[in-house]
């Protein structure tokens, strides 16, 4: 079993109009000690690359139905040449991002993170005490 952060680069498709849209390096994360979060990194062609952190959960629901109510939702689509995808709409302040990811990609992620921790087992790698002193502590 996975014991590991797990990474997985990605090429995105970021939607600019209705019609068009540019690639977009990506990278998502897994941590082990995070267990019910993903992390994806996007090249922002700045110094710091963007990063967007949600529910492991959700990126799985939105592989087959609409999923997510905040600043993240997904939902399952079909990118321009037809294949099984997912749309990620991620809000801010600052405006919306709209981005297609291949959901075979997407699946296989998912499939590495469940090897690390399988679904269901997460709160046994949760250490709500240290969690807890850490809010109240200010840490």
């Amino acid at each position: 079993m996975e014991r590991t952060m797990v990474s997985y680069p990605m090429t995105l498709q970021l939607l600019t109009t209705p019609t068009g849209a540019r690639p977009l390096p990506a990278e998502f994360h897994y941590y082990p000690n995070d267990p019910l979060a993903v992390t994806i990194l996007f090249d922002s062609r700045s110094e710091a690359p963007v990063r967007w952190v949600f529910a492991r959960e959700l990126l799985s629901d939105g592989l087959d139905r609409q999923a997510g109510l905040g600043d993240v939702s997904i939902c399952p689509v079909e990118d321009e040449h037809g294949l099984p995808s997912i749309q990620i709409q991620l809000s801010s302040p600052d405006g919306d991002a709209f981005i297609v990811a291949p959901a075979e990609e997407v699946e296989e992620f998912l499939a590495r993170t469940w090897r690390a921790v399988p679904p269901g087992t997460e709160s046994s790698r949760l250490n709500i005490d240290l969690a807890l002193d850490a809010l109240l502590n200010g840490a």
